[in-house]
């Protein structure tokens, strides 16, 4: 999976399996104002399916869906 994200005005990349990523994207936007999701790739069907209801779940909100994800993924 590979995100581009907006963290405050600046681009970041967060590659990896999908748990990688989310890590990733939670240390990057960790204290920041405003995070946007510009563009995702998905490395298999199932990821896409898993990550994009916890979307749906958390209202849009990418930190919150990240979190609900690795959540999900610990237990």
């Amino acid at each position: 999976m590979r995100l581009l994200i907006d963290v405050d005005g600046e681009k970041h990349w967060c590659a990896g399996n999908i748990v990688k990523a989310l890590k990733e994207l939670l240390e990057i936007a960790k204290n920041k104002s405003s995070v946007r999701l510009l563009t995702i790739f998905y490395d298999n069907i199932k990821e896409k399916r898993r990550f994009k209801r916890e979307l749906r779940k958390a209202k849009g909100d990418l930190l919150q869906a990240a979190r609900n994800y690795l959540n999900w993924y610990n237990i």
